[in-house]
Parts: structure tokens; C-alpha cells; sequence
């Protein structure tokens, strides 16, 4: 390269090339990064949606709850009107 002469003209227009790819990749990281804004958002709503599925189910475990204790409450009681009333098994 020492024998080649660099001119004015060609290190401009590199340099508007390179200007110009710098532009095209800062706008592909924009579009990029708008994408990556959109999915996080995306995820933030199932996240939402997941712990109103996950207050739901702490719901239907606690009545599950509520209903086998008064489940066992009943069949305690029937054992107990059956023993007064003679019935065996």
C-alpha cells in the first residue's frame, strides 16, 4: 500500500460508506430493539395472566379444603347416628 496513493475522494467515499452502514445497523438495532420491547411486554402479560391463574388455584385449594374437612365432619357424624342407632358393618 505504500506505493498506492490515497486520495481525498476515496477516503471520503469510504467514509460515506461506512457512515452509511453504521446508519443501517444503528437502524437494525432500533428495530431490534423495539421487537425485544414488544416481546417483553408480551411476556409481562402472561406473567399477569399466570399469577391470576395461580390466585385462582390457591383459591380452589383452599375450598378443596373447606369441603374435605365438611366431608369428614359429615361421615363422623353418620358413623356416630349409626353406632346409636345399632347399625354395624
Amino acid at each position: 500500500m505504500s506505493d498506492e496513493r490515497i486520495t481525498l475522494d476515496f477516503a471520503g467515499t469510504r467514509l460515506l460508506g461506512l457512515t452509511a452502514e453504521m446508519r443501517e445497523l444503528q437502524q437494525r438495532f432500533s428495530g431490534t430493539e423495539v421487537r425485544l420491547g414488544s416481546l417483553e411486554t408480551r411476556f409481562s402479560g402472561l406473567e399477569s395472566r399466570f399469577a391470576g391463574l395461580e390466585a385462582r388455584f390457591d383459591g380452589m385449594e383452599r375450598r378443596m379444603a373447606v369441603l374435605e374437612e365438611r366431608i369428614t365432619h359429615l361421615i363422623s357424624l353418620v358413623v356416630r347416628i349409626a353406632e346409636r342407632q345399632g347399625v354395624r358393618e
